[in-house]
């Protein structure tokens, strides 16, 4: 005769053996699922259709959503400023600095908090921390900001023509542009 323990482990072990029942439902989708193999192309191909329909259905109302957003956002006339050169002379010409100016951006993220203290908890001054977390799907630089002390977006530490400087409530117009200035104190701006 088997010891008791033995025996309750075989039981244990014919019932863990055992099929777990399938509930109601998995039960439809398994029915389904043989219904679904069994149909021919032509009845297959009414509720691919369909639902290519609704995914499209689904796809332009959110887009439709999207950009109700980006244009509120787009209100706030938002632009980023980029530097993308500066050469000072001396003489008749003193010089020019070129820059591209882009906007206005559709997204923006507002930091909390949270987030703030976790910036001044990693050594980056409070007062080159912005509102915004992200402009226009750019970063805040964050480490641009602890190292040399700019509130810029997008770019790396060191690379600064990749720096995205904010402007807000800016009137003007987005492109590129160069500021040239002479020796007599006089400025003026090309767009290209």
């Amino acid at each position: 005769m088997t010891s008791i323990t033995e025996h309750n482990d075989q039981i244990k072990k014919e019932i863990s053996g055992l099929a777990k029942p399938l509930s109601s439902y998995q039960l439809y989708c398994q029915a389904m699922r043989e219904q679904w193999s069994n149909m021919s192309e032509e009845e297959k191909d009414i509720f691919i259709k369909k639902a290519q329909e609704e995914k499209d259905n689904h796809q332009e109302k959110r887009e439709e959503i999207l950009e109700k957003g980006r244009e509120k956002i787009r209100e706030k006339k938002i632009f980023l400023r980029y530097s993308t050169g500066r050469v000072p002379c001396v003489g008749l010409d003193n010089g020019f600095s070129t820059y591209t100016i882009v906007g206005p951006v559709g997204e923006l993220e507002v930091f909390t908090d949270a987030e703030k203290q976790k910036l001044i908890e990693k050594g980056v001054p409070e007062k080159n921390i912005g509102k915004y977390k992200s402009v226009g799907g750019r970063k805040f630089n964050w480490r641009a900001a602890r190292k040399w002390n700019v509130t810029v977006y997008g770019g790396s530490q060191n690379y600064q023509p990749s720096w995205g400087g904010l402007m807000e409530n800016y009137e003007g117009e987005a492109g590129n542009f160069t500021d040239y200035h002479n020796y007599k104190g006089e400025t003026w701006t090309t767009k290209y």
